[in-house]
Order: structure tokens, then C-alpha cells, then sequence
């Protein structure tokens, strides 16, 4: 008799298991979700992670607090988010960076691009501008081309790996041409010798040049995009100047530690699709000068594992390393 009662309540248990993990599921978020961005306060992915993060929050129904853990170039953010419980209260912001050209650029990033981050939602991209300090006198990349074979010219970027350092290299490779790469703890202070003159050339993403560009402080003479941008439409593209490939568009998503359900994945990539719909937040991005995005996880899936190739390739040839 009792074998029998044990038996039943087993096989209830059994059953009832399914519907007590849907049930989790379906009520997930209980409780605000934390969004770690492996950057620093103020910059461009700052911008997108509390843009997305306003967003996706009313489609949750929970607030999302963002938390800035900039270092080591992403690294130290991504690997705290991917060490967190896999529940899908700590997200991540994911980047060209921290996933995509850290994985070649560092022998050791602490994480695993492939096995720790579970993608989620790719949320846009954005493109560089080729700029160039007034004084050269240069007006087109063919000049720029020109004056490099008499004397070398300096290239800022924002650190090493950056997408605007990695453009530089990229000019390098198919071009030949002789200038010389000097890092920056970020864009500003590269913008700010820009225009002073310390350094002649500087592949900026667009959000944050396309002030000064505007001002008439720095010309531009190329966009890196696979088509011109909305904002600089008499400006031409690499390809359409015969660089072939030349293509660099920094990109955001969501990323969330691995092992967290499908459920939730899928709920995340709903209420951000849903969040970046809205015309006010799209109309936000495109004056910012980044693209909005869409689709399942396997979308952003596909694009980390496009774009770690990409940037493998680069960095083994120009012999590129943070360390």
C-alpha cells in the first residue's frame, strides 16, 4: 500500500515538473535584470546599453539597471556577467570588442566567446568616418594615399582593437600606406589632437565625430559602411572608392551567460525586438548614426561568429596583440 502511494505521488511529481518549470518561466521577470556594460559612463555603448535598457524594460514589465564595468577593453565586464547565475538577471552588453576581436587579440580573455555567452539580440550598427585634420589639405582618400608615400602620417584610435584602430590596419594592409597607429584611452582626447593637429588621420565611429564633422572641425573623407551614411550623404564609401571588402560597422547585442533557458532568452529577444520597434527609439539610434537592428538569437549568433573570423584574419596578418 505504501509502495503504491509512493509510487503515485512520484509519477504526480513527475508530471507536474513540466508544468512547474513553464510556469517559472512564463513569470520571468520577477525582479528588476541587471545589464552589465564592459564600458565606461558616457561613451557610445553606454549610450545604446540605457537606451536598450529603457526599452526592454517596459516590455518586461521590470526595471533593468545598467551597470558600467569597463577594463582590459571588455574583457573584465563580460567575464563578470558570464560567471553570473545563468537565469537571465545579469545580461550583458556585447560588442564588436568583448565579442568578436577580443577572442584573437588577447591569448586569454577569461571567458570563451563561443561556450560562455548564450546570444540574445542584436540591436544595431553603427559605421567608422575616415577624418583628416584641416591643416593637411588633404580632401580625398587618394591624397591621403599620396602624402603617406612622401612622409608618414599618425592614425589615432580609442585603444588597441578598437574598430577605429583595426580601420587603420585595414588601410594598411590593402593600401601599403606608411602611417603609424597612436592609442587613446578613448575617442575624445584622439578627437581633441585630431583637430589640434597631433595626429592627421583618425577612423572615428560616427556617433561621436559626426559633431565635429559638422562643426567644420575635421573633413571626411570615407565612410566604412556597406552603403553612405544618411547623415554625411555626399561623403563616399570605401568600396565605392575601389577598397574592395572594406567594411567596418561597429555593432552592439545582447548577450546572457550560457546555460540560461530558452525561455527566457526568447522573452529577453522579444521585449528588445519589441523596445527598438518604437519610433522614438528608432528615430534616437538613427540620429545617433546607428542602424536598429532585429531578429531571433540566431541572428546575433551568426553575426559574432561572421565577425570573429573577420577580425581573426586581420589581426593574425598585421601581427595585432593587447598584450
Amino acid at each position: 500500500m505504501k509502495k503504491t502511494m509512493l509510487a503515485g505521488l512520484l509519477s504526480a511529481a513527475a508530471a507536474l515538473a513540466p508544468l512547474s518549470a513553464a510556469w517559472s518561466d512564463d513569470s520571468y521577470p520577477r525582479k528588476p535584470v541587471r545589464i552589465i556594460a564592459p564600458v565606461p559612463p558616457g561613451g557610445g555603448g553606454d549610450f545604446v546599453t540605457r537606451l536598450v535598457a529603457n526599452a526592454a524594460s517596459q516590455e518586461l514589465g521590470q526595471s533593468i539597471v545598467v551597470e558600467n564595468r569597463p577594463g582590459a577593453t571588455g574583457n573584465i565586464g563580460t567575464v563578470a556577467a558570464v560567471r553570473s547565475a545563468p537565469d537571465g538577471y545579469t545580461i550583458l552588453l556585447c560588442s564588436i570588442g568583448n565579442c568578436a576581436v577580443n577572442a584573437s587579440l588577447y591569448a586569454n580573455p577569461g571567458y570563451d566567446l563561443f561556450k560562455d555567452i548564450a546570444p540574445v539580440a542584436l540591436v544595431g550598427s553603427s559605421i567608422n568616418v575616415l577624418t583628416v585634420n584641416l591643416e593637411t589639405g588633404i580632401t580625398s582618400v587618394a591624397e591621403l594615399l599620396e602624402q603617406a608615400g612622401k612622409h608618414p602620417l599618425n592614425y589615432g584610435s580609442s585603444g588597441v582593437g578598437a574598430s577605429n584602430h583595426l580601420a587603420g590596419e585595414m588601410l594598411k594592409k590593402v593600401s601599403g600606406a606608411d602611417i603609424l597607429h597612436v592609442p587613446y584611452k578613448g575617442s575624445g582626447p584622439a578627437i581633441t589632437d585630431l583637430i589640434g593637429g597631433s595626429i592627421q588621420v583618425f577612423f572615428d565611429n560616427e556617433p561621436s565625430i559626426l559633431p565635429h564633422i559638422q562643426a567644420g572641425k575635421v573633413r571626411a573623407l570615407a565612410v566604412t559602411g556597406k552603403t553612405r551614411s544618411e547623415n554625411l550623404p555626399d561623403v563616399p564609401t570605401m568600396e565605392e572608392l575601389g577598397f574592395k571588402g572594406f567594411v567596418i560597422e561597429p555593432w552592439y547585442g545582447i548577450g546572457a551567460p550560457a546555460g540560461t533557458p530558452e525561455s527566457v532568452i526568447n522573452r529577453l529577444n522579444d521585449a528588445v525586438n519589441r523596445g527598438l520597434s518604437k519610433p522614438e527609439v528608432r528615430e534616437t539610434l538613427l540620429k545617433a548614426g546607428i542602424t536598429p537592428a532585429s531578429g531571433d538569437a540566431g541572428v546575433l549568433k551568426a553575426h559574432i561568429r561572421s565577425e570573429y573570423e573577420k577580425w581573426a584574419d586581420l589581426i593574425a596578418s598585421q601581427k595585432i596583440s593587447a598584450e
